[in-house]
């Protein structure tokens, strides 16, 4: 049974995920990096919490931890000290994009413990590459590292305040089912009963593969910017379209962008096939998170509450490519075409971001000795992990 957990990082995700554990009873210390105190934490450490607002949600959400709406006092320490926020911590929670991830897992290494669980909040691959990671800096705690499919909030932080200058983030939505595991596998087990106290949405998945390559940010984000570029990096947002004399707010999707999404997530579903794991098409994983309907992907992302009213990226610095692309989708065609898979629209995806962007993500991006999983077999591959 976790006692105390620490949230590391307080951006969206983990400002959300503080303050909803914090009100539902559990002592929740809230770390973040001290470069950007200033912006993340100053305002919740003067007044003690967060504002959780959930006026755009759909009217029966719930959620998801036992949280609620209003000032969500954060019970533990708030704090830029690391060793502070680990101490006699059980529960890590790690809801930071996959490009700060190895920052944060240096600076945790010297005070793990044995006996903590770690939870990466979503995979990314981040279970392999933090494994890997701990092993090449001497790190040889029995600690259990875990992550998810994807963050269990849809939420965004307010550039506001309100009155008496107290933060406050908008919360959207949640995962009504979220997949987890472990590395290895057989982990899970050992922590999973614990951890659906808190999050009664978790399902185990069979692996820390199946749990990547069910991340729906994936198949969604970079194109929803690739192509959309017009309206990004001219700052016309949010994205719309008019439908039938309404609006219809959220990703811009058009029916082309929506094939060439569903293009993406087929080829990821390749990959999931060869390693012998479940993948739920994107559309269908969608109606699960959040109870909307429509009979193919376009429907759905038009018709998701949780996207609705949310503001397009303005910037092609934006995590929906700086996270997505060489933390997802390039390890993911590396994977794809070493075993033989025609990974053709993943990779002119990735290629037009790096173009686009001026960076190479082939060179930069993460790749299969980075997860520490090169030069293996699928079936090397599976008995690794599991």
């Amino acid at each position: 049974m976790f006692k105390r957990i620490a949230v590391l990082g307080a951006g969206n995700g983990g400002k959300m995920m503080a303050a909803e554990l914090s009100t539902a009873g559990w002592d929740v210390n809230l770390y973040e990096v001290p470069e950007f105190a200033d912006n993340n934490l100053k305002k919740i450490k003067e007044t003690g919490g967060i504002e959780v607002d959930i006026t755009q949600a759909s009217p029966d959400f719930k959620f998801p931890g036992g949280g609620k709406a209003g000032f969500n006092k954060i019970t533990g320490k708030i704090t830029t000290d690391i060793k502070e926020a680990l101490s006699g911590v059980d529960l890590i929670m790690l809801p930071i994009p996959a490009f700060a991830r190895e920052r944060f897992i240096r600076d945790v290494a010297p005070f793990l413990r044995d006996g903590q669980t770690v939870i990466i909040w979503p995979g990314y691959f981040g279970a392999l590459q933090c494994t890997k990671l701990l092993k090449e800096l001497g790190v040889k705690k029995d600690i259990i590292i875990c992550e998810t499919e994807s963050l269990i909030y849809a939420c965004k932080s307010s550039d506001q305040t309100t009155e008496g200058g107290v933060d406050y983030i908008l919360l959207k939505g949640s995962k009504r089912k979220l997949a987890i595991s472990s590395y290895p596998s057989k982990k899970i087990e050992e922590v999973f009963d614990s951890l659906k106290k808190i999050y009664p949405a978790f399902q185990i998945a069979r692996n820390v593969i199946q749990t990547t390559l069910n991340n729906s940010n994936l198949p969604i984000h970079p194109q929803s910017v690739l192509l959309n570029l017009y309206l990004v990096e001219r700052k016309f947002f949010p994205y719309f379209e008019q439908i039938g004399g309404g609006l219809a707010r959220g990703y811009s999707v058009t029916p082309g962008s929506a094939r060439v999404m569903q293009a993406v997530d087929d080829e990821i579903s390749k990959l999931a096939e060869l390693f012998r794991v479940d993948h739920m098409p994107l559309w269908e994983n969608l109606k699960m998170f959040y109870n909307c309907s429509g009979s193919n992907l376009y429907e759905v992302l038009l018709n998701n509450q949780a996207y609705q009213n949310a503001l397009a990226p303005t910037s092609l610095k934006h995590r929906f490519i700086t996270e997505d692309i060489p933390f997802g989708l390039i390890p993911i065609a590396h994977l794809g075409e070493i075993f033989g898979l025609n990974m053709n629209t993943i990779r002119a995806m990735c290629t037009i971001a790096s173009v686009a962007t001026g960076i190479n993500f082939w060179e930069t991006g993460l790749n299969p000795r980075d997860i520490g999983i090169n030069d293996m077999s699928i079936s090397n591959i599976l008995d690794y992990i599991e």
